[in-house]
């Protein structure tokens, strides 16, 4: 009988597969494994009790779609052996990918000598030691047929989506939204502009400034961002929103600004252009906004919101007219962040002297970073999924491979002074520039 063992890894007990492992057995005998990892399309943030693998490389791994492309003929006519909940885990985000599926016969071998009276011939997660136990209750069970089941997707034929290009200007380095750019892509009819400033109700940063042009003065009779969220809300809700250096820029201020209101959107299908550009298009010296735009010939007034938003959306039809870019999709939540702990008692911040700092040293972002302390802007997780998103690489500890090491500018509780932690330490030892937080903001902003 044809079969198929399988084992899956998940975040939480409810979470997207990250990992999959199978055994094949042929109707003749023949074997074969695959083994891979898989991009969730909800990338965690932080620790993840239980994860087997870092964030960098399930953020290079293949997503659901590629991996199904290659795995589905051993799902095809076969009987799945799963020794827990590993497959509905599996159907569960398939369909959310909108991957939709024939009937998936199954045989749950987590308590065989339970349910079969059989021994098990090994661990549950073990393919061999599935094949083996299904093998020993085809002997010793005569009626194993009967405990046969079938999985079967109840769920629609998945729509044409909308697609909803977005882009945002700010005042500050927190993240508050001065100017968005949007563009509603529908599935059907027309596409839909709007433009609109913000009032951020904070003075605008010099080097924000410097970047859009827009002043203090000419959004201090805009509207503020819960009087316009109605209309974004109209537009987002149901969209693929897809924005260039989504993780790091537009959708972190999305969530920045929205937390600052109180305000909520769930979970979220986007899609990153500048990821995808990196992907398809690794020979490009880069892959900023601009330069895309430049290469296939888009007009863009980069740093103009609405301009931006055009040349995202020109960018996309350009990429997908020759390559299927529904594998970069990925989900994000677009609320204001939560803390499921209660944080530890926290003393006095102490902050590195500014002579430890190296002066006139611009990162570039796809470089090699370390980072250290507290930053202002966000978490120090999410600084490091920016500067992997932007096409860089972190590290967990200053080595050799390191470029910049980037000093969070609240400093930290666990310094003292003269005292402040080993990476500082062996970065001054191998002479490997310390940079500022903000350093690492305006290079994300250069591209």
């Amino acid at each position: 009988m044809q079969r198929t063992a399988l084992t899956c890894a998940a975040l939480g007990s409810k979470g997207n597969v990250y990992s999959i492992r199978l055994l094949h057995r042929s109707d003749e005998g023949e074997e074969k494994r695959f083994e891979s990892l898989i991009r969730p399309a909800l990338m965690p943030e932080g620790k993840v009790k239980g994860l087997t693998a870092s964030l960098e490389e399930l953020e290079n791994a293949p997503s659901l779609r590629e991996v199904w492309e290659q795995i589905r003929p051993y799902f095809t006519h076969s009987l799945i052996l799963s020794g827990g909940n590993a497959l509905n885990l599996l159907v569960k985000d398939l369909e959310s990918c909108g991957l939709y599926l024939p009937a998936l016969f199954y045989l749950n071998l987590r308590s065989p000598e339970k349910d079969f009276g059989v021994a098990a011939a090994g661990d549950s997660d073990d393919l061999r030691a599935l094949d083996m136990t299904f093998g020993r209750i085809r002997k010793e069970c005569s009626d194993w047929e009967t405990r046969i089941g079938m999985l079967k997707s109840d769920s629609p034929a998945p729509q044409k989506a909308a697609y909803a290009f977005i882009d945002c200007e700010t005042a500050d380095s927190t993240g508050a939204i001065c100017a968005i750019g949007l563009i509603y892509d529908p599935p059907e009819g027309q596409p839909e502009e709007y433009y609109t400033l913000v009032n951020p109700e904070r003075p605008m940063q010099a080097e924000n400034l410097a970047i859009h042009g827009i002043t203090d003065e000419m959004v201090a009779d805009a509207p503020t961002f819960p009087e316009i969220w109605p209309v974004l809300q109209k537009y987002l809700t149901g969209s693929v929103i897809v924005a260039h250096s989504a993780l790091s820029a537009d959708l972190f201020f999305l969530r920045s600004t929205m937390g600052r209101y109180g305000l909520e959107l769930g979970e979220v299908r986007y899609l990153c252009t500048c990821r995808s550009a990196q992907k398809l298009m690794p020979e490009l010296p880069n892959h900023r906004l601009d330069t895309l735009c430049a290469h296939f010939g888009i007009q863009l007034d980069h740093h103009n919101a609405m301009s931006d938003a055009r040349g995202c959306r020109e960018l996309f039809l350009r990429l997908s007219a020759s390559h299927d870019l529904s594998p970069f999709e990925g989900r994000y939540k677009l609320e204001g962040q939560k803390r499921s702990f209660i944080p530890r008692k926290q003393g006095k911040k102490v902050e590195i002297p500014p002579e430890l700092y190296t002066e006139g040293v611009e990162p570039v972002i796809t470089g090699c970073f370390a980072v250290t302390g507290d930053f202002a802007r966000c978490e120090r997780e999410e600084a490091e999924e920016k500067i992997r998103q932007a096409g860089g690489t972190v590290k967990s500890s200053v080595t050799k491979a390191v470029q910049y090491l980037v000093v969070g500018a609240k400093g930290s509780d666990r310094w003292s002074k003269g005292s402040y932690g080993q990476k500082i330490q062996k970065a001054k030892t191998m002479g490997i520039p310390i940079l500022k937080e903000e350093a690492l903001w305006k290079a994300l902003e250069k591209k």
